[in-house]
């Protein structure tokens, strides 16, 4: 069952890209700060800049990853990409269909069962629920969730619930994959089938880009990395070099 667009079409592109947040003062956050405030005017909020200037273009069939410290702005930018964040400069294209893994079962609805899951993230994406039909049983075979699938997912191990929630994303086949830490979680044997199932993805054309602690991880499965500091894109080539200049960096810092 082929559902995605011919890859030449797939593409995400970022153009001088910021992202910008107020760090609001205690008086500016409460209902007590804010009416003191109306005596007089309000301290300026402080700004963080998490992306700045960023230039960044990843077509079909690429696999990316986003290399930096804590704080550069590695999950920032997947989520400007999946448009769950909309940039303070700059603009986004996206050609093609999101399947945006950010945080550790994040899409799913706590109340529902696995499988009232996989039928509302089908839902979302537009898949009939003849498709979901014929996709479940894949889904619930590849997420080794057994019996579990039928219960509601607030019982579950955050383990179990990245399982879940990457069995439904791959098997929906997603033109553009966005994955963050996803693949930290779940045994060695989840591990390994879940680098083949991305590696069928993008075999079939298919957009990845990962954020990972693990640079093992991102050296093994993608071609192209982007450092990231302070908000900021300084490397940006094959895996193994800009990964030996992040090292190189992390290592002068202890």
């Amino acid at each position: 069952m082929n559902m995605s667009q011919p890859a030449s079409l797939t593409s995400v592109s970022l153009s001088d890209v910021g992202v910008r947040y107020l760090l609001l003062t205690e008086d500016q956050r409460t209902f007590k700060g804010r009416v003191l405030n109306l005596l007089g005017p309000p301290p300026p909020a402080a700004q963080f800049w998490a992306l700045q200037g960023i230039g960044l273009t990843i077509h079909a069939g690429e696999v990316v990853g986003v290399v930096g410290r804590n704080g550069s702005g590695k999950s920032t930018l997947l989520r400007v990409m999946s448009g769950v964040i909309q940039p303070t400069t700059g603009s986004v294209a996206v050609k093609g269909q999101i399947s945006p893994l950010l945080e550790l079962g994040g899409a799913l609805n706590g109340e529902l069962t696995g499988r009232e899951n996989a039928y509302l993230y089908g839902a979302l994406f537009k898949f009939s629920r003849e498709q979901m039909d014929e996709l479940i049983p894949q889904i619930v075979a590849f997420s080794e969730l057994g019996p579990f699938f039928d219960v509601p997912i607030k019982t579950y191990s955050s383990g179990m619930s990245a399982r879940l929630a990457f069995s439904i994303a791959t098997q929906m086949q997603p033109e553009i994959l966005l994955l963050d830490e996803i693949l930290s979680v779940g045994d060695e044997q989840f591990q390994k089938k879940s680098y083949l199932r991305i590696k069928k993805l993008i075999d079939r054309g298919s957009m990845v880009a990962m954020v990972s602690h693990s640079s093992e991880v991102i050296e093994r499965l993608c071609t192209r990395v982007v450092y990231l500091l302070g908000g900021k894109i300084v490397a940006d080539g094959k895996a193994r070099p800009v990964i030996e200049r992040y090292r190189r960096d992390s290592a002068a810092t202890f």
